[in-house]
């Protein structure tokens, strides 16, 4: 029988997470962690997430399977929990429950046929820069109130997150000494549809790194940590986004 082992802080990270493009999502349980790919209907938006066995206190997974959960009923399970609480989870027929010190609640699978497992498009750029998320918020934030969407341009000094409407304008600049790394062979720019982004950051803690890279008119990927711990025992992020074509 699976059985896991996972702290209440990285369940809810997961499942905020993935919560950004859908609602539901199929997980692929293997020998050595978890793995999860969700595209918003649109299939404008990805996350993928990889969770090694390291991030778990207790792993015990005899065979590779899949399991598809609607998040909603996942996260009554994490209001019942504080945020150092830890969850015992176990997969028994067509039922996934979970126990929290006295607690035990059993929630109903999806059939996994109900769900897609979208692939992972290959998207490599040369062209990128890492920053913290509370710098790119803030761009992002300046933004909200003046377009539904945010030029990303990038040059080999600086980092810029442009917004223009007919009546306002909103820009962040951050030139190359003020993020952690940047590498531009040459300038490039891209619209994104900003509402993806903003719920994007939300998910992420203010103190992690990001890695955004991107061409002109190209899909944006942006690489992140989630949960605590050291490097090893990290969930491991990606999200990718379409580009907002500029009439």
């Amino acid at each position: 029988m699976t059985r896991m082992s996972i702290s209440i802080k990285n369940l809810k990270d997961i499942v905020d997470m993935l919560g950004t493009v859908v609602t539901e999502a199929k997980f692929k349980i293997g020998i050595s962690g978890v793995s999860v790919n969700a595209v918003d209907p649109a299939h404008v938006a990805m996350v993928s997430l990889e969770v090694p066995k390291t991030v778990f206190s207790e792993y015990d997974v005899p065979a590779d399977e899949e399991i598809s959960v609607d998040l909603e009923k996942i996260r009554s399970v994490i209001k019942l929990a504080s945020s150092a609480d830890t969850v015992i989870i176990t997969k028994d027929k067509d039922k996934l429950k979970f126990e929290i010190g006295t607690i035990i609640k059993s929630i109903s699978l999806i059939d996994n046929d109900q769900i897609t497992n979208p692939r992972v498009p290959q998207i490599a750029s040369d062209d990128y820069v890492v920053l913290t998320k509370a710098d790119f918020e803030k761009g992002l934030r300046a933004a909200e109130d003046v377009s539904d969407a945010i030029r990303l341009t990038l040059d080999k000094n600086n980092f810029y997150a442009k917004s223009t409407s007919d009546a306002d304008e909103s820009e962040m600049i951050l030139p190359k000494d003020m993020v952690k790394e940047l590498v531009c062979n040459e300038p490039i720019k891209s619209s994104y549809p900003l509402e993806y982004l903003l719920k994007l950051v939300k998910s992420i803690s203010s103190n992690e790194d990001i890695k955004i890279s991107f061409k002109s008119d190209y899909p944006l990927t942006i690489e992140f940590n989630l949960g605590s711990g050291n490097e090893n025992a990290r969930i491991k992020g990606r999200f990718l986004l379409a580009p907002r074509m500029e009439s």
